[in-house]
C-alpha cells in the first residue's frame, strides 16, 4: 500500500483542483501521484465534477453543428452565385465603346465569348467548391450499406433456420459480421483468407 500522502502534499493537490487551471494527469505529474489519487481527492473535496469531459464533449458537439450549418448555408449562397453566373452569361450586355466620334454604349444581345466564358468559370468554380463542401457532412451512403449488409445476414439467417430446423453455424473465425469486423475483432477476410 502506497504512503498516506502528507497534509502539505494533499492542500496543494485541492488547491490546483480547485483553481481549476491544470488537467488531472498534469497535477498527478506535478505532485509526483497517479491521477486516481488527485481524482480521489477531487471527489474528497467536493469537486468531483473537477475532470468532467462533457461539457467540453457537449461544446465540440455543438461547435461541429455551428460548422454544418455554416456550411449548408454557404453551398447555399455557392449555387445561388453559380445561377447568377449562369443568367449574367447569357444577359444583354452593355459596353463602352471608342469609336470616331468618342465613347459611346453599345448594348449586345449576350456578352461577348470571353466574358461568357469567364462567367461559365466562375459557374463551374461555385459549383466544384458547393459539391465539396456537400461531401464533407455526407456519409456517401456508407452507412446504409452497412444496414443492408446487417437486415441480409439476418435474413439468411432465418432463412437457414427455417430450412434446416436448426440455427446457423456459429460464426468460424474470421468471419465477418454485419459491421464489416471478423468475429476475431479485425477487417473480415478477403477471398483466399487474405485481410480486406
Amino acid at each position: 500500500m502506497p504512503p498516506r500522502l502528507d497534509d502539505e502534499t494533499r492542500a496543494a493537490i485541492t488547491a490546483d483542483i480547485r483553481a481549476g487551471k491544470k488537467s488531472r494527469n498534469a497535477i498527478a505529474r506535478d505532485h509526483g501521484v497517479a491521477p486516481s489519487m488527485v481524482t480521489k481527492l477531487a471527489r474528497e473535496s467536493g469537486n468531483d465534477k473537477a475532470f468532467d469531459r462533457k461539457p467540453t464533449a457537449e461544446a465540440v458537439q455543438a461547435a461541429k453543428v455551428d460548422a454544418k450549418a455554416l456550411r449548408a448555408a454557404l453551398i447555399a449562397d455557392l449555387y445561388a452565385d453559380a445561377q447568377m453566373f449562369r443568367r449574367r452569361s447569357w444577359s444583354e450586355y452593355t459596353q463602352i465603346v471608342t469609336g470616331p466620334a468618342g465613347p459611346e454604349l453599345v448594348t449586345t444581345k449576350l456578352p461577348p465569348l470571353r466574358d461568357q466564358q469567364a462567367g461559365y468559370t466562375a459557374l463551374a468554380i461555385c459549383l466544384d467548391k458547393a459539391i465539396k463542401l456537400e461531401s464533407i457532412d455526407s456519409d456517401g451512403g456508407a452507412e446504409a450499406g452497412r444496414t443492408m449488409v446487417g437486415e441480409l445476414r439476418a435474413a439468411l439467417g432465418l432463412a437457414y433456420t427455417q430450412l434446416t430446423g436448426g440455427a446457423p453455424p456459429a460464426q468460424a473465425e474470421g468471419a465477418a459480421t454485419p459491421d464489416g469486423e471478423s468475429s476475431s475483432g479485425g477487417p473480415a477476410a478477403g477471398p483466399a483468407g487474405e485481410g480486406a
